[in-house]
């Protein structure tokens, strides 16, 4: 009975091997495998690819996704921007590559319950075109006050991605009709959330928006700010205050060429 058990088993064993090898010929799976590039962690649309970023996958031959890279091009893969997002587990498709598109879709590109609002600007506003996109700004905006006649400004957000500068998306690219790149800059694209774009709509139409850089390192906000108007101009008490926080920040003193720049 012992042997007939084993003999049995034995035989349940090698009739599932079988049965799962024909089931792979049947779907396809059997057979050769090719190993492609994959994102190792999630990847942002006009982000430089690296190393860290990149693991490799086993495809079977005929399931492979179109477009796929190959495992032997991971050198040439890193330091080439997305044109999309890409998320964990997806394999690196040539058309995620900014330098494979014609065209850039600014759709493709915006997170997931966040939107894309244009921003008109002048070139002040847009920093005499040294504003990128991928940077990050604060909008400040000036209202006259209900009710009353004084000005003031205040800051309605902070801390906001710029996905598009005119019409040059962060890759690089120029999105404008027959691929003729703009004379000016005319619009600055922000991803906010639709409130924040609700907020920001009825701002312009009610005062006049303007923008401030970050430091690309500073994701902080500053809660505690007072709204300014005529009057704080000539309040001593008001800039004195000003001046001190601006005393105890580090801050980087620009020199002639010849001079090297130093920290305060």
């Amino acid at each position: 009975m012992l042997l007939l058990s084993a003999a049995l088993a034995l035989l349940a064993v090698v009739l599932m091997n079988l049965y799962q090898q024909n089931l792979k010929k049947e779907l396809g799976v059997a057979g050769e495998r090719v190993k492609i590039l994959a994102a190792k962690e999630d990847i942002p649309a006009f982000s430089v690819i690296e190393r860290s970023q990149l693991t490799i996958l086993e495809y079977p031959k005929n399931f492979l996704p179109p477009r796929y890279t190959p495992k032997t091009l991971k050198e040439d893969i890193i330091g080439q921007t997305t044109a999309f997002n890409v998320q964990s587990g997806d394999p690196i498709l040539t058309t995620d590559l900014a330098s494979t598109q014609d065209d850039a879709g600014l759709s493709s590109v915006i997170t997931p319950g966040m939107r894309a609002l244009a921003l008109p600007v002048d070139k002040v506003a847009s920093f005499g075109g040294l504003l990128k996109p991928k940077d990050h700004v604060d909008i400040l905006g000036t209202f006259q006050k209900p009710g009353e006649g004084d000005v003031e400004t205040v800051t309605l957000l902070q801390n906001v991605a710029v996905l598009a500068v005119g019409g040059r998306l962060g890759s690089g690219r120029e999105v404008s009709k027959g691929n003729r790149r703009e004379a000016r800059v005319s619009t600055v694209t922000a991803l906010v959330t639709p409130e924040e774009a609700e907020l920001l709509v009825f701002a312009q139409d009610r005062g006049s928006l303007s923008l401030t850089m970050r430091n690309e390192e500073d994701v902080n906000t500053e809660m505690e700010l007072d709204g300014k108007n005529f009057a704080d101009i000539f309040r001593p008490e008001v800039r004195r205050r000003i001046q001190r926080v601006r005393d105890t920040s580090p801050s980087v003193v620009i020199t002639s060429p010849s001079k090297r720049g130093r920290r305060r």
